[in-house]
């Protein structure tokens, strides 16, 4: 069997050239987007850096946790918090009994231009890890500061520092190069100032003699069953050291995950396909073998082993390739800012296994499915047929597409009930499906699709055009093969960059129904505005309220584990004045203290307690004071007491709303918010700039979920029509003998590529239409009004790069076949 496998794959070696190309790409695809997803486990896992001179570090929590079951079905779901949450105020004093050397790190926000860092530590913490001095000498007076470098600064100079207090000056004081984060350190007293008295950390090391196992055993004991309190050793005192990249890594892995789902289908879709059509262009040769003897089972295993051999090959190939290509997409991840920059991806086995498994299996059950109906049709019928298709529809096409629509429909129920942030996922998933039913049912399509669009090549190009549509129309089960790449190129492409422009506009048109102050000040020198700077800007004539806006993660409890939300502090008495913001139940004016929320409606109810994490991983019990209706811009977005802000935060804004009055004089706002760091625009334009980043942002996740697949499907466009028009070698060779000229084979190879563009791109537009319009009903009930959006020039783009891929495609080796006499052709074929 392996022999004659043997002699039929060179007998046929550009249809293997072809289906070695589509496997070997697809699992290439496939084993770079699952390589990448993996090597995203423990990437904040990093060696310790900061606290690597001590013994025993002590940290308050930084994950939120939600435990189910009991016993051997206890389950914990967690998620690493971007802060850690800080120590009681007394636990300094408790750990000082311990027989140690003992040093409490705080952690404040401070940063200057020149030196890299952004955080305040005192100077006691710079002998918990190795430094080095550049120059100068350790801080003495409450003005002086440390540096990391490399820093362009001095020694003597004089600095700004953007701190939560506002901008303070100090004078360097020396230089340190350490292998640890960048910092800037200060005397002691001066960094508990700036970190608001919080103690981000406790570091023991012990006495001669003493062992870091006893010393941790004895500060248990001190802690307690605190369990907001974790005793780390050895390589868990990386554990104390923030990850202020984990909401980034989060929003990574959601990225890679929507990447590896599109990586899939596309790879699956694609090698099925061109497997499926290499094994049933070759009908007439598997007529041959049977009127020479073979067995239909015969020839399954012959197709089999050969689909073995060059799958196997190609899979390898392909696997190879991922790995190899999976950190440089990792480094565009993180080049664009999708990633944190630490991230790259590194070799795992069992993603490549699983790739290479994956593709294998997809091409040997397509080629087996295909093999199957082949063997069993009649030898004689196999031979009469030629690209006459006169049962494409196969009972195995009618099971998948109606499966696929039955799989749609609940998809697109759904879509009024689902969140914002479902939106668009719901819209590929549904696109993936849409694809699926299409690209099955397209043997019923092909007919009169491609008579309504060769109805104008027959008036323009006469017989020519005639006989395209007439060749296109009766070898349906060719035309389908051809025009599926196009479809899932077009389709996904339009659903998924029209769901995410949609969304987009809908986002704008919701903050700026609901924005009601005319300026806003920005952070340019600074993370953020630091209070002090919000109460200057109030005492300026002419400002009626300025509104501070500070915006972090939150955790709220969803299906047993910890689901990320947005948390805003906010002034609740003052948001009127410059929010327009709605309310179902209660009022936005009793937000005040700190154990109040407003939250969106469905989740709680007016006056139930709310229990979330903050951003720095503290459970806290809130009670509702104000029900949200459920609208885009406040989706999954809890409102909390501005109070509640310093004790968990890094205690600055991330933006000031301000409120003039009419006809004040701008300029003294915007001296006073240059002073603090800051810029004041008109919210119209900081609205155009939010808006400018997140269509950068948008484009650029478009481009990481569906780039890669783009390209691969481009490609395999290009290889399914020339695997098309090798296999049409007699077809053109008889055209030839019948006295059409070379020009006029080329034109009507021409047109056919054309019209099946046409067909793959309608059938796109149709899932494109149906996907955009259930993501305009989904977002219809969240936002003051939705409109359909859709980048038409880049679809535009799209199409036409199909379009002259197919004609590329088809007619160059066309023009190849036709170098050849046309009667050596003919015989060649048998």
């Amino acid at each position: 069997m392996i022999a004659v496998a043997w002699q039929t794959m060179r007998a046929h070696l550009s249809g293997l050239v072809g289906t070695f190309i589509a496997l070997a790409l697809g699992v290439t695809l496939l084993t770079m987007m699952a390589l990448t997803l993996a090597s995203t486990v423990g990437a904040g896992d990093g060696p310790t850096r900061w606290y690597t001179g001590a013994d025993v570090v002590v940290a308050g929590a930084n994950e939120a946790s939600v435990t189910t079951g009991s016993g051997e079905d206890r389950e914990t779901a967690s998620v690493r918090t971007p802060e850690i949450r800080p120590l009681p105020a007394d636990l300094p004093a408790r750990l000082s009994t311990v027989d140690a050397t003992v040093v409490v790190d705080h952690a404040g926000y401070a940063a200057t231009a020149g030196a890299p860092g952004d955080t305040a530590h005192p100077w006691s913490a710079a002998g918990l890890h190795a430094y080095t001095w550049v120059a100068g000498g350790p801080p003495e007076a409450r003005t002086d500061i440390v540096l990391s470098a490399p820093t362009a600064h001095r020694p003597g100079d004089r600095i700004t520092v953007s701190t939560a207090r506002g901008p303070m000056p100090f004078t360097v004081s020396g230089v340190v190069r350490s292998p640890a984060q960048a910092a800037l350190y200060t005397v002691d007293g001066v960094a508990a100032e700036l970190a608001g008295g919080k103690v981000s950390a406790i570091a023991l090391t012990a006495k001669a003699g003493g062992s870091a196992a006893a010393l941790a055993e004895r500060v248990r004991a001190v802690v307690g069953g605190d369990g907001g309190v974790r005793v780390l050793v050895g390589a868990g005192r990386r554990g104390a050291e923030p990850y202020p990249d984990s909401q980034q890594l989060t929003e990574t892995i959601a990225l890679l995950a929507a990447s590896c789902g599109m990586a899939g289908f596309v790879s699956i879709f694609v090698v099925a396909g061109t497997f499926t059509y290499a094994v049933a262009a070759r009908r007439r040769e598997f007529g041959l073998l049977r009127a020479a003897g073979a067995t239909p089972r015969q020839v399954r295993w012959t197709v089999l082993v050969e689909a073995l051999l060059v799958g196997t090959f190609a899979a390898g190939v392909g696997a190879a390739a991922g790995a190899a290509l999976a950190p440089r997409f990792a480094r565009w991840l993180v080049d664009s800012g999708f990633a944190p920059p630490t991230f790259t991806a590194h070799f795992i086995f069992w993603p490549v296994a699983a790739a290479f498994g994956s593709g294998l299996l997809v091409a040997l059950t397509g080629v087996y499915l295909a093999a199957r109906r082949a063997g069993l049709v009649r030898p004689i019928e196999a031979l009469r047929e030629a690209a006459l298709d006169r049962r494409a529809m196969t009972p195995a096409r009618w099971l998948v597409g109606l499966g696929a629509i039955a799989a749609t429909l609940p998809i697109l129920a759904v879509f009024p009930d689902a969140g914002s942030d479902n939106t668009v996922a719901l819209a590929i998933v549904a696109a993936m499906f849409l694809i699926t039913a299409c690209a099955m049912f397209a043997p019923l399509f092909v007919p009169p699709l491609v008579w309504l669009l060769a109805a104008p090549f027959g008036a323009l190009l006469g017989p020519i055009g005639v006989l395209a549509g007439h060749g296109a129309r009766t070898a349906v089960r060719r035309t389908a093969a051809t025009a599926a790449p196009i479809l899932v190129t077009v389709g996904i492409a339009g659903s998924t960059m029209a769901a995410f422009a949609t969304l987009a506009t809908a986002t704008d048109s919701a903050a700026r129904e609901r924005i009601a102050a005319e300026a806003t000040v920005v952070p340019t020198a600074a993370e953020g505005i630091a209070d002090s700077t919000v109460a200057a800007l109030r005492t300026v004539p002419g400002v009626g309220a300025a509104v501070p806006v500070t915006e972090t993660p939150v955790y709220v409890r969803e299906s047993d584990e910890p689901k990320d939300w947005t948390g805003r502090y906010v002034h609740g008495p003052d948001l009127a004045a410059v929010f327009d913001l709605p309310v179902v139940a209660g009022s936005l004016a009793d937000l005040t203290g700190t154990d109040t929320a407003a939250v969106p409606s469905g989740t709680w109810r007016l006056g139930e307690t709310a229990e979330l994490w903050l951003g720095d991983s503290t459970p806290v019990r809130l009670r509702v004071v104000a029900v949200l209706p459920e609208q885009l811009d406040l989706d999954e977005t809890v409102l909390l007491p501005w109070a509640l802000r310093d004790a968990h935060t890094r205690s600055l804004a991330d933006a000031v709303y301000v409120r003039l009055a009419p006809g004040a004089d701008p300029g003294p706002v915007a001296a006073v918010a240059a002073a603090g760091g800051g810029a004041l625009i008109r919210t119209a334009q900081y609205l155009s700039a939010a808006s400018a980043r997140r269509d950068r942002t948008n484009r650029l996740g478009t481009i990481a979920v569906i780039g890669m697949a783009l390209l691969y499907t481009g490609i395999a466009i290009a290889n399914t029509l020339v695997m098309a028009t090798r296999d049409r070698a007699r077809e053109l060779a008889l055209l030839r003998l019948g006295g059409t000229t070379p020009g006029q084979v080329i034109r009507l190879i021409g047109v056919e590529a054309v019209l099946v563009t046409g067909v793959g791109a309608l059938l796109a537009t149709v899932v494109t239409a149906v996907t955009v319009l259930a993501t305009r009903n989904g977002l219809s009930g969240a936002a003051p009004s939705v409109e359909v959006d859709a980048p038409w020039g880049q679809l535009g783009a799209i199409v036409l790069g199909c379009l002259v891929t197919a004609l590329l495609a088809s007619t160059i080796p066309a023009a190849f076949l036709l170098r050849h006499r046309p009667a050596g052709l003919v015989a060649a074929r048998e």
